[in-house]
């Protein structure tokens, strides 16, 4: 099965660069299409208008399912707090106008045998199988064609948190 961005990535316009740094954002339940309707017309404007120091940064977004937003940008261009900001402020605006919360980070995506994907909260994790395939990243940079993004829970390092840490709490 394959594991990579380029698999699992409904991008809304390809990135420019293979390279990219990124964030995603799971959301507690899957969206309806008048709801990813509505997550792409606030997506649009922001991607469209970002911008770091004044330079515009030629970032995109896309959906994993209708359960995850990931957005990029070039890991070629520099991007700052302000420009990063900017793209919590167009999720928080998602959140505000579809009532969904996106910004959780005790939330799981998973990849179920079927292909399809769905979300479980972090407390849950005992509960499932090592070989279930899980959503390893959160924010990093990543190569579109070829990093991983879906693990095996035994690989994923989610099994070794110490529980109500407080490490995945909302931002």
């Amino acid at each position: 099965m394959m594991v990579s961005l380029k698999h699992h990535v409904s991008w809304h316009t390809a990135p420019r660069e293979n390279h990219v740094r990124l964030w995603t954002y799971i959301a507690h339940r899957a969206l309806n299409s008048a709801e990813i309707d509505r997550a792409n017309i606030i997506l649009s404007a922001f991607a469209s208008d970002w911008t770091s120091h004044g330079d515009i940064i030629h970032g995109t977004f896309g959906w994993i399912g209708k359960h995850a937003i990931v957005i990029a940008s070039p890991v070629s261009q520099s991007l700052s707090g302000c420009g990063i900001d900017q793209n919590i402020s167009a999720i928080r605006a998602i959140e505000d106008e579809i009532g969904i919360h996106l910004l959780d980070r005790n939330l799981i995506l998973l990849l179920q045998p079927n292909g399809e994907y769905s979300t479980q909260s972090i407390d849950a994790i005992d509960s499932l199988a090592n070989e279930q395939l899980v959503f390893m990243w959160n924010t990093t940079k990543a190569n579109i064609e070829s990093t991983p993004i879906f693990v095996p829970l035994s690989e994923s390092g989610f099994k070794q948190l110490p529980k109500n840490t407080g490490l995945f709490s909302s931002l």
